[in-house]
């Protein structure tokens, strides 16, 4: 009763508070929670909290007996600009709150949790602006099938919310808050997810998740179609070199192009603009290192790698998600066996993209200059029990 209560209380929460953010790998995160963020993302095979919900729930089932809360907050801090005029875009602070809980008896682990999964966003002096936000209410389960197999799946209540100004289409939905967007929509997706110790040092692990086909989001007058998140497929590495030290790398495949194609507004059923997108799949590669300093105290740093996904002739400013690089660092401390504190950074040096499309005279990209680098944090509380 105490869980359905709380899943309940989540899906309301998600559905009223979506997060907006400028994302880093396409309009996906370089990771989900500071222990994993750390560590340049890297997650698949080792416990980094209820984080795992948005990772890889299999993970779930290495924590220890008993339950877990995590409270977490997350700042996104793009600095976007673009060339012939256009400027500086003012859509420079975006928080995530997040959400997670899980509790492990015997073999079987379960929870609840929200999620910022991503999106993007920028807002110019013209009043050209474009925000999208995606995040996920997540049910997990994980269950040890023995010693050193694990196996995790989850049931995502996936949500969508754009608000967009463009003058030059007349486009103008918008409903002033930071955290939701004007058009809508909801649907499901799923995650399934293992890990495998090869030996006691080292565990491997692995997640296949689902597409988040979104439907149309729809705000009155106006409706977006075609914007969907990709499915990813991803998978790890977790070597414990010694007491202190623990190496991890992951692997993952973005399928951006069966998602991101041509993105259609439309205003009293007639097409007002196509954003024609085309993006590639992408490749992500994530590196991390933990050093635990003292019983208290664990130090992580990372590095995360994903190829711009978007084509130049396609990159738009509005919604120029192209940084590639990550380099990251965190930590963690606990103030007892119950109450720990994470944190971790993010930089991301400046990415830049010359579009060369048609002239913008026509709606086209020919010669824009857009430069986007980014500094972002996550910061979580956690209490065991």
């Amino acid at each position: 009763m105490q869980l359905n209560k709380c899943a309940a209380a989540l899906a309301a929460l998600g559905m009223a508070v979506p997060g907006m953010a400028l994302a880093t790998n396409g309009m996906l995160m370089e990771g989900y929670g500071p222990i994993a963020t750390g560590m340049g993302g890297a997650s698949m095979a080792y416990d980094n909290g209820t984080a795992a919900m948005a990772n890889n729930p299999a993970t779930l089932g290495l924590m220890a007996e008993g339950s877990r809360v995590d409270a977490m907050l997350g700042f996104v801090g793009p600095d976007v600009k673009t060339s012939m005029g256009i400027g500086k875009s003012s859509a420079d602070a975006f928080y995530m709150p997040a959400f997670g809980y899980a509790t492990r008896q015997g073999k079987l682990t379960y929870g609840a949790g929200i999620y910022g999964q991503g999106g993007m966003g920028t807002e110019y002096a013209s009043g050209d602006m474009a925000q999208v936000s995606v995040g996920r209410v997540i049910f997990p389960l994980a269950y040890a099938l023995s010693d050193r197999f694990n196996l995790g799946g989850s049931v995502d209540i996936v949500w969508g919310g754009m608000d967009m100004a463009v003058s030059g289409y007349g486009i103008h939905f918008k409903d002033g808050s930071d955290f939701t967007g004007a058009a809508k929509g909801y649907s499901l997706a799923a995650k399934l997810g293992f890990t495998y110790r090869l030996a006691d040092a080292l565990t491997v692990g692995g997640v296949y998740q689902s597409a988040g086909n979104l439907p149309d989001l729809k705000d009155g007058l106006y409706k977006v179609k075609g914007f969907d998140m990709p499915a990813t497929v991803g998978l790890g590495l977790a070597w414990q070199a010694n007491d202190r030290l623990m190496v991890a790398a992951d692997v993952k495949d973005v399928l951006w192009g069966d998602s991101m194609n041509t993105v259609t507004i439309y205003k009293n059923g007639a097409v007002v603009a196509p954003f024609q997108q085309d993006w590639n799949n992408q490749i992500v590669l994530s590196l991390g290192l933990a050093y635990q300093f003292s019983e208290a105290l664990t130090g992580r740093i990372g590095y995360n790698y994903g190829k711009n996904p978007i084509p130049d002739q396609f990159v738009n400013y509005l919604w120029p998600a192209i940084v590639e690089h990550h380099y990251t660092a965190g930590f963690g401390y606990a103030f007892s066996k119950q109450s720990t504190v994470n944190f971790a950074l993010s930089y991301s040096p400046k990415a830049s993209v010359t579009g060369t499309g048609p002239s913008p005279a026509i709606g086209g990209n020919g010669g824009m200059v857009i430069e986007h680098s980014q500094l972002n944090w996550q910061l979580m509380y956690s209490y065991a029990f």
